[in-house]
C-alpha cells in the first residue's frame, strides 16, 4: 500500500514538473484530455456499461425462438433507467463544455447521442451521430457513429436509412478496428435474425462470435448460432455450436438451454436403436432430476423436438402435451407447446379444428412480446373462424340425418353418443387428476389409480390405462344406465353380480352410499361430471319435427357449406378446399340463397386456377342465375355505367314530378309520374311516386270520396311504406260528414288527372 501511495505521489510529481516544462498551449491540451479521459468521460463510459449490464440481466430470454442477438431498443424498458442514463449525459456533457480542445470529445458525443437513442429521441441521436462522422477526424469514432446510425436505423425499421448508411460504410477507406468489426456485423446479424434471413445472420454472427472477448456474450452468441443452424436444418453445425455453447457457459440458465438444445439436435442415426435409446436414457434421467423440476415442461418439449426428426409426429405431439401438463410458471412456454402441436396438426395432419383449438390455447399463454405473435394471433383467428363454420356443417348434416332415420335407429344412435361423451369424461377426468400429480409432486413410488411410474405413451393411446380408468370409474359410480338424475342413490344399481361384489368388498362404498363425494386418492369429487350432458330426450327435442323445420335446417347447412368456403378462400388462401365446399353449394343448396355467390366465386378462383374451367363458371352462373348482378355484369361488362345513369334518371323523374307538384303544376307532374310507372316499373321511387299520386288526387279531385278510396287504395298495397302514417292521418280526417257533403272545398278544378291505369 506504501508503495502504491508512493508511486502516486512520484506520479503526481511528474505531471506537475512536465506542465511547468512543456508551453502553455500544449500544457493546457494535456490537462483537458487528462480531466477528461480520468474524470467526466471515465465516469460516464462506467455509467454505460453499469446500464448496458444492468439492460442486459433484465432482459427475459425466450428459449423456444431464436434469441435475440442485441437486446432490443424498447424505451419503455430503458426508460426504467431514465436516472442512469441521465448520469452518463451529464458527466458525458460536462467535457464537451469545458474542454473541448480534448481528444475524448468524440467519444463523449457519442455517449450523448446513445443515451438519446435509448430514450427514443432519435432526431437528436440522429443528429448528434451525424456530427460525430463529419466534424471529427479520429476514423474509429467516425466508424462507430456510423455504426450507431446502423442500429438506430435498424430498430426504427427504416431500411431505406439503413440501405444508406451500409453504402456509406462500403466506402470507408480506413479499416474498421476489431471493436468496431465487431458491432458491424452484430448490428447485421441482429437486422437478419429479425427479418428472418437465418443463413446471413448466421454469416456476420460466426464473425461477431468470434471477435466476442466476454464470455458471456460469446456464450450466448455461439447458443444463437446453435438456434439459428437449427432452423435451417443444419443439424450438424447445429449440435456443434449448442455444445460449443455449453462449455463456455457461466450461468446455469444457459448451461442448461445449451446442454438440453445439444441433445435435441444430437447427430443420430434413427436405424440404429441403440443411438436413438441412448438419447431417451438422457432425456428420461434429466426428468428424474429433481433440481430440473420446475424446467420439465422444457425438457418434454425438447423431447418433442427430438421425435419431430424422425419424424414421429403422434409422439412429438404426445410430448407437447406432456409439456403442457406439467408446466408451473412458464406460460410462454406452455404457448410454444401448444403451438407446435397446432402447427402439426395444421402443416402435417391437416386437421385444421384442432389445430384451432391447439392456436387459441397458444395465444392464450403468449403475451404480444413474443416474436410474431401477431401472425400467430391471426392464424388463430382464422382457425376459429374455420372451427365455427364445421362445426356448423357437422351439427346440421348431424340432425338432417337423424331425421332421415326411423324411431328406434334414432335411440340406438343417440344413446351411443351419450356413451361415448360420458366415457370421454371419464378419461378426461382419470386424466386430469394424473397431471395434478405430475404437477404436485415427483413420482415415486405410490398406490393410486395408475402406475406413477412416467408413462411413456399418450393416455390415450394406452389401453391399459385407459382401462383402469374406467374400472376406477365403475368402482366408484358403477354402471350406469343412459337416463336423467342417474347419480341419486336410489339409482345405485348394478348390473352385474361381479360389480355387486365389489360394491360389498368396499366398506367405504357401504358406507357412503350415493355420496359420491371423493374418489380414493382423496382427489375432488365427480358428482358433476355428467351434469352438462343432454339427455336423450333433449336431443331428439333439437331433431327437426316436419318439412319446414327440415327445410330451415338444410338452409343453415347451406349457411355454413358458404362461410366454410369463403373461410378457405379469404383467410385460409386454401382454392382447393373453397371449390370444394363452393361446388357442394351450387348442387346441393342450389336454391339457397347465397348459391349466386358462390357459382361467381368459383369464377373468381378459375380465372386465377388452373385446376377448373373459367368459361364454364362462366357460362353456369349466367344461366342458371341470370337474374344475379354478377351475371348481368358478365353479359354486359357496361352493366354497372347503364344502372347508374338508369337510376339517376329516375331519380330525376320523381324528383321533377314533386317539383311541380310543390310548385302547383299538377297535369305536367302527373305526367311524370306516369312515365316512371309505366317505363320502370318495380323501381326505388315506386312507393314514393305511388303517394305522390295519391296527394295529386287530393289536390285536384272534388269529391272526398275520390280522395278516400285513393288513400285506401295506398294503404292496402303498401301498408308498411314510410308514408303510412300520414296516409292513415289523412284517411281519418274524411268523416262522415265530409263524405255527405261530397265536395271538397276549394276544389273546383278542371285538371285531368289520371286516376286508374
Amino acid at each position: 500500500m506504501k508503495h502504491t501511495f508512493s508511486h502516486k505521489k512520484y506520479f503526481l510529481a511528474f505531471k506537475v514538473i512536465l506542465f511547468l516544462i512543456l508551453g502553455t498551449t500544449t500544457s493546457c491540451h494535456f490537462y483537458h484530455n487528462t480531466a477528461t479521459h480520468y474524470n467526466s468521460y471515465f465516469l460516464a463510459r462506467e455509467g454505460m456499461d453499469r446500464f448496458h449490464k444492468q439492460l442486459f440481466e433484465a432482459h427475459q430470454d425466450d428459449y423456444n425462438d431464436v434469441l435475440s442477438i442485441l437486446i432490443p431498443l424498447d424505451t419503455n424498458q430503458t426508460m426504467n433507467y431514465k436516472e442512469d442514463l441521465d448520469y452518463v449525459i451529464t458527466k458525458a456533457s460536462r467535457p464537451i463544455k469545458f474542454h473541448k480542445s480534448s481528444d475524448f470529445i468524440d467519444e463523449c458525443y457519442l455517449l450523448v447521442g446513445w443515451v438519446r437513442m435509448y430514450k427514443g429521441d432519435f432526431e437528436n441521436a440522429l443528429t448528434t451521430f451525424k456530427y460525430v462522422n463529419s466534424k471529427f477526424t479520429d476514423e474509429d469514432s467516425r466508424h462507430a457513429a456510423l455504426n450507431a446510425l446502423l442500429r438506430m436505423f435498424i430498430e426504427t425499421d427504416e431500411e431505406a436509412n439503413m440501405n444508406l448508411v451500409l453504402d456509406i460504410i462500403k466506402q470507408q477507406k480506413a479499416p474498421y478496428n476489431k471493436l468496431n468489426t465487431k458491432d458491424y456485423h452484430l448490428n447485421l446479424a441482429h437486422y437478419f435474425r429479425n427479418k428472418n434471413f437465418y443463413p446471413e445472420a448466421i454469416k456476420h454472427l460466426r464473425i461477431a462470435a468470434d471477435l466476442e472477448e466476454k464470455k458471456v456474450y460469446r456464450t450466448r452468441y455461439y447458443f444463437i448460432l446453435g438456434q439459428l443452424y437449427e432452423k435451417i436444418g443444419d443439424i450438424d453445425n447445429s449440435y456443434r455450436y449448442y455444445v460449443k455453447s455449453r462449455k463456455i457457459s457461466k450461468t446455469n440458465e444457459l448451461d442448461f438451454q445449451s446442454d438440453i438444445s445439444a441433445h435435441s439436435m444430437q447427430p443420430v442415426d434413427f436405424g440404429d436403436p441403440k443411438q436413438e435409446k441412448k438419447i431417451e436414457k438422457y432425456f428420461a434421467k434429466k426428468l428424474k432430476d429433481h433440481n430440473y423440476w420446475d424446467y420439465r415442461d422444457k425438457i418434454y418439449y425438447e423431447k418433442a423436438q427430438f421425435e419431430m426428426r424422425k419424424p414421429d409426429y403422434d409422439k412429438a405431439l404426445h410430448y407437447f402435451n406432456e409439456s403442457v401438463q406439467v408446466s408451473t410458471t412458464n406460460q410462454t412456454q406452455k404457448g410454444h407447446s401448444y403451438w407446435e402441436s397446432g402447427k402439426i396438426y395444421y402443416d402435417e395432419k391437416q386437421d385444421y379444428i384442432k389445430a384451432a383449438a391447439y392456436y387459441d390455447s397458444a395465444v392464450q399463454n403468449f403475451n404480444e412480446s413474443v416474436y410474431g405473435f401477431e401472425n400467430i394471433k391471426k392464424r388463430s383467428e382464422n382457425l376459429q373462424e374455420l372451427a365455427k363454420y364445421t362445426k356448423m356443417v357437422e351439427e346440421n348434416e348431424r340432425l338432417i340425418k337423424l331425421y332421415e332415420m326411423s324411431e328406434e335407429e334414432r335411440n340406438e344412435f343417440l344413446e351411443k353418443e351419450m356413451e361415448e361423451e360420458k366415457e370421454e369424461l371419464i378419461l378426461r377426468q382419470q386424466y386430469a387428476l394424473e397431471n395434478e400429480k405430475k404437477r404436485q409432486k415427483p413420482e415415486t413410488s405410490s398406490s393410486g389409480s395408475f402406475s406413477n411410474k412416467e408413462s411413456t405413451e399418450f393416455y390415450f393411446y394406452n389401453t391399459n390405462a385407459i382401462s383402469q380408468g374406467k374400472s376406477q370409474f365403475l368402482r366408484t359410480w358403477g354402471s350406469r344406465p343412459l337416463e336423467d338424475n342417474w347419480r341419486r342413490s336410489n339409482k345405485m344399481e348394478f348390473s352385474s353380480n361381479d360389480n355387486l361384489a365389489n360394491q360389498n368388498d368396499d366398506p367405504r362404498k357401504n358406507n357412503n352410499k350415493g355420496k359420491h363425494k371423493s374418489n380414493e386418492d382423496g382427489e375432488g369429487g365427480s358428482e358433476d361430471l355428467f351434469a352438462g350432458l343432454k339427455s336423450v330426450e333433449e336431443r331428439k327435442a333439437e331433431i327437426p319435427g316436419n318439412e319446414g323445420e327440415l327445410q330451415n335446417t338444410k338452409n343453415k347447412l347451406g349457411d355454413g357449406v358458404f362461410g366454410l368456403g369463403k373461410v378457405y378462400l379469404y383467410r385460409m388462401k386454401m382454392n382447393d378446399h373453397a371449390l370444394e365446399n363452393f361446388y357442394r353449394m351450387i348442387k346441393q343448396f342450389k336454391d339457397h340463397e347465397m348459391a349466386h355467390e358462390a357459382a361467381y366465386l368459383i369464377y373468381v378462383i378459375c380465372k386465377t386456377d388452373d385446376s377448373c374451367d373459367e368459361e364454364l363458371a362462366k357460362s353456369f352462373l349466367i344461366n342458371y342465375y341470370p337474374d344475379c348482378l354478377y351475371a348481368k355484369i358478365l353479359k354486359n361488362p357496361n352493366y354497372i355505367k347503364e344502372t347508374n345513369e338508369r337510376e339517376l334518371y329516375i331519380e330525376n323523374l320523381y324528383a321533377d314530378a314533386y317539383k311541380m307538384y310543390i310548385n302547383g303544376q299538377y297535369n305536367e307532374s302527373d305526367i311524370k309520374l306516369t312515365e316512371l310507372f309505366t317505363q320502370f316499373p318495380d323501381s326505388d321511387f315506386e312507393i314514393k311516386g305511388r303517394f305522390l299520386r295519391v296527394l295529386l288526387i287530393g289536390r285536384t279531385t272534388k269529391y272526398y270520396k275520390i280522395f278516400k278510396k285513393a288513400l285506401e287504395d295506398y294503404l292496402e298495397k303498401y301498408p308498411d311504406s314510410e308514408f303510412e302514417e300520414t296516409a292513415r292521418g289523412m284517411l281519418d280526417e274524411i268523416d262522415e260528414a265530409r263524405l255527405k257533403n261530397g265536395y271538397i272545398p276549394g276544389r273546383y278544378h278542371d285538371y285531368q288527372i289520371t286516376i286508374e291505369e
